[in-house]
């Protein structure tokens, strides 16, 4: 009987520790599959980064031209300035940027819907990672809306390219050139792209760190 009840004791803590570390083995597998996945959206979100990376300079950069050329525009117009009108109107061809930035959030919005970035990442980087695409790209968007606002309804028209050197035309561009509304218009432009590129500025920041951040993570 003894013999019996020892057996069966044996076989019963046999199958318990056999059930118990299937339970283990399968935990391992889905903590390893869980880090593997989360590696992977590292890597994916870093490639989006890296791509975004020289496109938002370019724009910032073109942006910021387009800047110094409406701040120069606004110095002619003050009353202590000598006006040529040539040079405002050359000054407005290039006062005007059409590119505004749209970053790629693909991979970001994959890895946080899984739960893998909020849950299992490493949280210093999740952080860093979030304040990219919650707060510096939707930033840039925002203020890219009012600047292609401004860009195509704010300003008044002014008659451009060879019509523009005709005397009645000539006439009729300084008369708007030096009115109210125009300036005005002008100023908010201004404005908008200066407060556009220090938005790319601090987004183009955030991104070299990150970016810098998930290497060392990868590296590990």
């Amino acid at each position: 009987m003894n013999k019996l009840l020892t057996r069966g004791g044996i076989e019963f803590v046999a199958v318990f520790l056999g059930i118990a570390l299937s339970f283990n083995v399968e935990e391992w597998r889905e903590d390893a599959q869980i880090k593997n996945r989360l590696r992977s959206d590292y890597v994916n979100i870093k490639k989006d980064l890296e791509k975004d990376l020289p496109y938002l300079k370019r724009i910032a950069l073109e942006q910021q031209t387009a800047n110094q050329s409406s701040v120069k525009m606004l110095t002619m117009l003050n009353p202590d300035t000598p006006f040529d009108y040539n040079d405002f109107m050359s000054l407005n061809d290039k006062s005007v940027a059409n590119n505004t930035f749209f970053g790629t959030q693909s991979s970001y919005d994959a890895s946080v819907s899984s739960g893998r970035l909020t849950y299992f990442g490493n949280d210093e980087l999740s952080n860093e990672i979030g304040k990219i695409y919650s707060h510096h790209y939707y930033r840039i968007h925002y203020n890219g809306e009012l600047l292609d606002n401004t860009y195509f309804r704010e300003l008044p028209i002014l008659v451009t390219g060879p019509l523009a050197s005709k005397k009645i035309i000539r006439q009729e561009n300084t008369q708007i050139i030096q009115s109210h509304g125009y300036i005005t218009e002008l100023q908010l432009k201004e404005e908008i792209q200066r407060i556009y590129v220090l938005r790319c500025e601090a987004g183009i920041d955030q991104i070299q760190k990150v970016i810098k951040m998930l290497d060392e993570e990868l590296s590990e």
